[in-house]
């Protein structure tokens, strides 16, 4: 008897279990099958195929009749078809009030597809009792812009992300209400600049947040990520650019735990958040972020992990992207091991982590060192028990020899600290800095020899008050010279853009012709001697100016050489 129980129990649970599952796991096949849909018992299951989550009224999944699932590619395009998705298609309106036209364009040929299927099993009340998402690729072997990089998919509600009303990919009635009442009016700072046009994209905060089902897949085309989640449209200017980047929230309203299951930068942290990153201003070609975090990566200041990845929205290919990691107390205690209800984090002069008292405290810490004579080495030296000189110093050095400029360093920063001081290496409660958004102004043959030591002089009180001690503007000089030797080395930077060339170059050009109608291969190959003419010449230039804002007999007598 017991033998005939355990023989028959995997068709009791398949007939009678009210959860549901499908007969292959998500993920890249190499020719078309048919798909069925396991359990469910007595009840109904209704399945849709456009992302959206299935009701009662949606069809009917029936056993007898599998899902054919082939690659999804020659379906017509759908929601790549949009031009609600960016102000940078209203071209007669850029002309009118900018001028500075992205030309986007809806591709005219079938974008590469996914196929997304989401089933729900319905009891005789119309009771939803349990919900499934699958993410199926078939035929992608010779497809070149998913080689050697991840490869991500985005199932949500389509509303979600276009309606009018609440979706949060769109320009929506957001952005009508902007169009009548604040366009082109005297006051408005932003109507210059279409990507900074007020859309429903431009929304912030968790009532712009929405439920997505999330699937990652690695370089090896493994399943290293299957969540559902909270998605939100994230970014300043960049919003209004395209493609758009998207926070990812682990919540315990989506999944029972405020952390995603999976370590997926292989750091230790199970992330409470993490980003597909779409290269901000710099999102035809998404190097200039990656380059300085991956080769700044063991200077005294923070970094993020990148990896390279295949955008789908709701089965439809949306460009190439990186998973990025979010500077958040999680990053800070896993990367720095501290506990994390004792750190306080300040990006663009606002609370990102902590209370209003900690503020306060970075307030103290900013006002001392701008209004202080830094000269007194007895003042330095409590500047020093404030913050992490090594850090801000290394900071500073990498920003100015990459020739950061324009949005920083007046904005685009971040520091944090201990609270208290916890006994850890890291843990003593000094501020250090973070690094993020290098997309902008600097990291380009139009800015070789852009002074920026005497930019930053000229802008930033902190380092300028911290500039007037000796010892600082010493140790400054020496590590200057020093991330340009050993981090930005020509030839380091030579390497690791040939490698990007030849991982990136496919799937960046895929992504450049989805929302352009061209690889821009030429421009790509360009963009990249840029750079390295940009490394190849900075030294030099830098040196230039360090000498010219110190002199020469100053580096002479500290022992500074070129």
């Amino acid at each position: 008897m017991i033998l005939v129980v355990l023989i028959l129990f995997p068709f009791v649970k398949y007939r009678y279990s009210n959860h549901i599952s499908f007969s292959k796991e998500s993920g890249y096949y190499d020719s078309a099958f048919e798909l069925t849909i396991l359990g469910g018992g007595n009840n109904t299951i209704h399945f849709t195929l456009d992302g959206s989550e299935p009701t009662t009224q949606d069809p009917v999944f029936d056993r007898r009749n599998p899902i054919y699932i082939d690659d999804a590619t020659a379906h017509a395009n759908i929601y790549a078809s949009r031009t609600d998705i960016s102000t940078g298609f209203l071209t007669g309106l850029i002309d009118q009030y900018s001028g500075s036209v992205p030309h986007y364009t809806v591709p005219t040929y079938n974008i590469d597809k996914c196929t997304v299927i989401r089933a729900s099993v319905f009891d005789s009340a119309d009771n939803c009792l349990s919900s499934i998402t699958g993410t199926y690729f078939v035929n992608f072997q010779a497809k070149n812009a998913y080689r050697n990089i991840y490869t991500a998919s985005i199932v949500t509600s389509p509303e979600n992300l276009f309606d009018d009303t609440i979706g949060i990919y769109v320009t929506g009635n957001t952005f009508r209400q902007f169009l009548e009442n604040d366009l082109g009016k005297e006051d408005n700072w932003a109507t210059p600049y279409w990507w900074w046009w007020t859309s429903n994209y431009s929304k912030e905060g968790m009532a712009w947040e929405r439920e997505a089902h999330i699937t990652i897949f690695d370089n090896n085309q493994t399943n290293v990520l299957t969540e559902t989640c909270g998605i939100r449209i994230k970014g300043g200017g960049s919003r209004g650019q395209l493609p758009k980047s998207i926070s990812c929230y682990a919540r315990d309203l989506y999944q029972g735990s405020n952390h995603f299951k999976t370590d997926i930068f292989q750091t230790g942290i199970f992330p409470h958040k993490f980003v597909f990153f779409s290269g901000g201003d710099d999102n035809r070609f998404k190097i200039k972020d990656y380059l300085v975090n991956v080769l700044a990566q063991d200077l005294h200041f923070a970094t993020m992990d990148f990896i390279p990845c295949a955008m789908f929205l709701d089965g439809e290919y949306w460009g190439m992207y990186y998973i990025t990691e979010d500077y958040n107390a999680d990053f800070i205690r896993g990367h720095y091991h501290v506990t994390g209800d004792n750190v306080i984090m300040i990006k663009n002069g606002s609370l990102a982590e902590g209370t209003d008292e900690d503020l306060l405290s970075y307030e103290e810490m900013t006002d001392f060192i701008r209004e202080h004579d830094m000269t007194d080495i007895d003042i330095y030296n409590q500047a020093c028990d404030m913050i992490d000189i090594d850090s801000c110093i290394d900071y500073y050095a990498a920003q100015i020899y990459i020739a950061r400029c324009g949005d920083w360093p007046g904005s685009n920063y971040a520091l944090w600290r201990t609270r208290e001081n916890d006994g850890s290496f890291y843990g003593d409660g000094k501020w250090r800095w973070m690094l993020f958004d290098v997309n902008s102004g600097g990291l380009s043959g139009a800015y070789i020899s852009e002074d920026t030591l005497s930019y930053v002089l000229s802008s930033d009180h902190i380092f300028s008050s911290l500039y007037q001690n000796e010892e600082f503007r010493r140790k400054f000089a020496k590590r200057l010279l020093s991330v340009g030797k050993e981090y930005f080395d020509s030839q380091k930077c030579n390497i690791f853009l040939d490698e990007y060339t030849q991982t990136l170059k496919e799937p960046i050009a895929s992504s450049n012709k989805r929302f352009y109608m061209n690889p821009k291969y030429d421009e790509f190959d360009a963009n990249v001697e840029d750079l390295k003419s940009f490394f190849a010449q900075r030294y030099d230039v830098v040196w230039d100016f360090l000498e010219k804002n110190t002199g020469k007999e100053w580096l002479s007598e500290n022992g500074i050489q070129k």
